[in-house]
C-alpha cells in the first residue's frame, strides 16, 4: 500500500508539474500575443526626409539577385536595387561588427575612431561630435536605433542615437554568468521571446545566436507609425543578426533547402557552436571538419528570412505614404567567408577577393537615381557624407571618405583606394602565412580590467601584437595589394582581381608592385586623414 501511494504521489507530482509548464507557456504566448501593437496605418506627407537604415549583420553580398546566384533568395531587396543605386564594390575596414559600424557611421578609418576590434575599453567608445547621427540630431531629427544581441554596440559605442532599444554589452561577464549555462539558456529563450522577456529577462531575450528578425520588424513598422505622426524628420536603424553564425532561422526557415533525410549535427544551426573552446576550435579548423553544403543551406535560408522582413517593411512604408520623402538605406557590417580564403568567418586574411570585406550598399530615395549598378570601388566610410550630400546637409571637413552623390548619375570612377585590415583571431586561422606574427587565443587574451563593470577587453600587455600582427591591404577596381606582418618582416601578395581573384600574381606585376606598395606602406605607418 505504501509503495501504490508513493507511486501515486509522483505521478500526481509529474503532472501537476507538466500541467503548469504547459500552463505558464500558454500563458506568455497569449500575454505576448495580446501585446504586439498593430498601429493604424497612417497617411502622412512631409516637407523633410526621413532616413529608414535596415541592415543585417553578415550578410554576403552576391547572394543578392544582382548576382545570379543559384537560389532566388532576395526579392525584396533586388527591387529596392532597381529603385535606386547598389554599390557593387563597396569595401569595408575592417571586417568586424563594432569597427565596422563605426566606420560606416563616423566616416573615420579604425585607425582614426579607434575602434579597432570587437572589444572596445570605456576611453574608445565616445565618437567625434561630427558623426551621422549627431548631426541628424543637430538638424531636429528623432534618431532611434532597434537591435538585438548583435546591435548591442549602439549602446556601448556613443553614437548618440535619442532612442535605443538595443541590448547592454555582449562582452561581459556579468551577462554571460546571467545567462547561465549554454543548454539551460536556449531552453529559457522558449518563454523569453516575447515582451515579458525583453522587460523582465533582457539577457535571455537578446541572447547571443538566438535572432529576433520577426520581432525586430514589427518594432521597426510600429516605431515607423509612431514617429511619422511626428512633426520632425526622422532617422531609424534597424540591425538584426539574422544572417550571422551559428545561421539559426525562425520556423519554416530553417527547413526550406536542408535535406529531408539530413541528419547530422548542423539540423537546425551550425554545430558544435555552444562554447568558447568549441568557437575556437572552429575558427582553428579546415573545411573538412565542418559541413559546408549543409552551412550554406542553412545560412540561405536566413537570407530568406531576412528579405522577407525587408518586404514587410518596405509594404509598411508604402501603406504610411512616406516612399517620397525617404531614403531607405540597405547595409551590412561585413560578410563571411566560407572557406574561399581557406578559413571561415570575417576579416581574418584579407586574401584575393574576400567575400567577407565586401558588404551590400544599397540607397534609394529622392533624388537618387533608379537601377544604377555603381561598379566602382568605394568604402563603407563614404555612405556617411554621400547621405550627408543627399539630405543636402553639409558635409564634415575633418573625416575620411568623400561623397559619391556626383559620381552615381553616370556611374563614373571616383578613382577611390579601399584600404582595410584584418580583425582579432580566435585562434590560429588556417590561411595564414607560417611566420605570421600571431597572439594568444581569444580565451587568453581577453580580460576584465573593472571587475564592477564586467567588460571584456584585450589584455594591454597584448594589444601591441595585435596591432602588429594585423594583415592590411589596399585595392582599387582591378588591384589587391596585402601586406603580411610576419617574423622576419613584411611579406606582400598581389591579386588581380578581374582574371583571377585568389592566385598571387606579384612576380609577374613589379610595376603595379611599385605603385600600390608606397600607398598601402604610408596608410599602415604615417595614418592621416585620407
Amino acid at each position: 500500500m505504501a509503495i501504490y501511494f508513493s507511486n501515486f504521489e509522483n505521478d500526481n507530482f509529474l503532472t501537476i508539474y507538466l500541467l503548469g509548464f504547459i500552463a505558464l507557456y500558454l500563458f506568455l504566448s497569449i500575454w505576448n500575443h495580446n501585446h504586439i501593437r498593430i498601429l493604424p496605418i497612417i497617411e502622412c506627407t512631409k516637407s523633410k526626409f526621413n532616413v529608414i537604415m535596415i541592415g543585417v549583420d553578415t550578410l554576403r553580398i552576391d547572394r543578392l539577385g544582382a548576382y545570379a546566384y543559384h537560389r532566388k533568395l532576395t526579392p525584396n531587396i533586388d527591387k529596392i536595387c532597381t529603385q535606386g543605386v547598389i554599390f557593387e564594390n563597396c569595401i569595408t575596414p575592417l571586417a568586424r561588427t563594432a569597427p565596422s559600424l563605426t566606420s560606416l557611421f563616423s566616416s573615420l578609418w579604425p585607425h582614426n575612431h579607434q575602434i579597432r576590434d570587437n572589444y572596445p575599453d570605456a576611453t574608445q567608445t565616445d565618437l567625434p561630435a561630427d558623426n551621422f547621427i549627431n548631426i541628424l540630431n543637430s538638424q531636429g531629427f528623432s534618431t532611434a536605433a532597434i537591435s538585438d544581441w548583435a546591435g548591442a554596440d549602439f549602446k556601448k559605442i556613443n553614437f548618440g542615437f535619442k532612442e535605443l532599444s538595443v541590448p547592454q554589452d555582449q562582452w561581459n561577464i556579468k551577462l554571460l554568468l546571467r545567462q547561465g549555462p549554454a543548454y539551460l539558456r536556449l531552453f529559457l529563450t522558449l518563454f523569453t521571446h516575447n515582451r515579458f522577456g525583453k522587460r523582465f529577462l533582457p539577457e535571455l531575450y537578446y541572447l547571443a545566436g538566438v535572432p529576433l528578425t520577426s520581432h525586430l520588424g514589427q518594432e521597426c513598422r510600429d516605431t515607423i507609425s509612431r514617429l511619422a505622426k511626428k512633426e520632425k524628420p526622422f532617422l531609424i536603424n534597424l540591425f538584426t543578426s539574422s544572417t550571422h553564425v551559428p545561421f539559426g532561422s525562425e520556423y519554416p526557415y530553417y527547413n526550406l533547402f536542408t535535406p529531408k533525410d539530413y541528419a547530422g549535427d548542423s539540423r537546425f544551426i551550425m554545430g558544435d557552436f555552444s562554447t568558447p573552446e568549441q568557437i575556437v576550435e572552429s575558427q582553428e579548423s579546415t573545411s573538412e571538419a565542418h559541413d559546408i553544403s549543409q552551412i550554406i543551406n542553412l545560412y540561405d535560408s536566413c537570407v530568406k528570412e531576412f528579405d522577407d522582413e525587408v518586404g514587410k517593411i518596405i509594404d509598411h512604408i508604402d501603406k504610411c505614404g512616406l516612399r517620397e520623402n525617404t531614403f531607405i538605406v540597405l547595409y551590412s557590417d561585413h560578410g563571411t567567408d566560407f572557406f574561399e580564403t581557406e578559413c571561415w568567418g570575417q576579416g581574418n586574411t584579407l586574401v584575393g577577393n574576400d567575400p567577407s570585406g565586401r558588404i551590400p550598399l544599397i540607397i534609394s530615395g529622392p533624388g537618387v537615381p533608379q537601377n544604377v549598378k555603381f561598379s566602382h570601388v568605394c568604402r563603407s566610410i563614404d555612405f556617411m557624407p554621400t547621405m550627408l550630400d543627399l539630405l543636402g546637409m553639409e558635409i564634415p571637413n575633418n573625416i575620411d571618405g568623400v561623397s559619391l552623390a556626383p559620381y552615381i548619375n553616370d556611374n563614373s570612377n571616383p578613382n577611390l583606394y579601399a584600404f582595410q585590415e584584418t580583425g582579432v583571431w580566435m585562434g590560429k586561422i588556417p590561411g595564414l602565412h607560417p611566420d605570421q606574427i600571431t597572439y594568444p587565443d581569444i580565451i587568453e587574451l581577453l580580460t576584465i580590467p573593472d571587475i564592477k563593470s564586467g567588460t571584456m577587453v584585450i589584455d594591454e600587455k597584448y594589444y601591441p601584437t595585435v596591432i602588429q600582427a594585423k594583415n592590411r591591404s589596399i585595392q582599387n577596381d582591378r588591384w589587391k595589394l596585402i601586406y603580411i606582418p610576419t617574423y622576419h618582416g613584411p611579406v606582400y601578395q598581389l591579386y588581380d582581381l578581374k582574371t583571377d581573384p585568389y592566385k598571387n600574381v606579384i612576380d609577374l606585376y613589379p610595376d603595379i608592385l611599385s605603385e600600390l606598395k608606397p600607398k598601402l606602406e604610408d596608410w599602415i605607418f604615417n595614418p592621416t586623414i585620407q
